[in-house]
């Protein structure tokens, strides 16, 4: 997970301190300050070059979009840009909707039940 912090309010004059980038403490979570805004001025340029995809419903700040979520599938390839599966904010009001697509993006590709997946996972799984 990438998180990129951004000056947006009056108060962003500075990269966050400890306490904000504590409110993800997850390992994998990889977080950036952005003080030029360069990744927001790409997301700018995906969502006019790059639909269909959700367009996010708020948050632009000084142009650019800010506080959001975006997801994209496991299997997205970045040698050109992908559509996400879901790209929306403030953060705080959306989560239940990001869980809603994680679970979604979670689900087996195929048509088997999660008992035939398990199945054909222990079967290939050495003992």
């Amino acid at each position: 997970m990438l998180v990129v912090w951004e000056p947006i309010l009056p108060s962003d004059w500075r990269p966050p301190g400890g306490a904000a980038l504590k409110r993800l403490p997850d390992a994998r979570v990889q977080q950036f300050w952005d003080p030029n805004h360069v990744v927001a001025g790409v997301l700018n340029e995906i969502v006019r070059q790059k639909p269909p995809q959700p367009e996010p419903d708020c948050c632009i700040g000084k142009g650019f979009y800010w506080d959001e979520a975006i997801l994209y599938s496991s299997g997205a390839r970045w040698n050109e840009v992908p559509g996400s599966v879901f790209w929306n904010g403030p953060v705080y009001h959306i989560v239940p909707n990001l869980e809603k697509s994680l679970a979604e993006l979670a689900k087996p590709a195929s048509p088997h039940t999660e008992v035939e997946s398990k199945k054909a996972v222990s079967h290939f799984t050495p003992q």
